[in-house]
């Protein structure tokens, strides 16, 4: 693979994890709805999880991008297992 394509295809992956950092951000404090974050962020989610698949041997990513990209994901586990907590309590 060419060292541009890798560039980009980092670039794209950096991008979607600034992306849903402010995403989070923003719904942990109540600037957005978590209906509105889901529609935000599940799409570049799951575009991470597939490049992060298909491309692990491709593509060089360091220690501390790997853990931010953990971290989004506790992030969003956090905030899903909220919003069901308070769909059960409106019950």
């Amino acid at each position: 693979m060419s060292n541009q394509m890798e560039f980009l295809k980092r670039k794209l992956l950096n991008e979607c994890v600034r992306f849903i950092e402010l995403c989070q951000s923003y719904v942990l404090d109540g600037r957005i709805n978590v209906d509105t974050y889901n529609s935000l962020s599940n799409i570049k989610l799951n575009f991470i999880k597939d490049m992060l698949e298909k491309e692990r041997s491709n593509i060089y990513l360091d220690r501390d991008f790997l853990k931010r990209i953990n971290k989004l994901f506790k992030i969003n586990s956090l905030i899903c297992e909220m919003s069901q907590k308070a769909i059960n309590i409106n019950r």
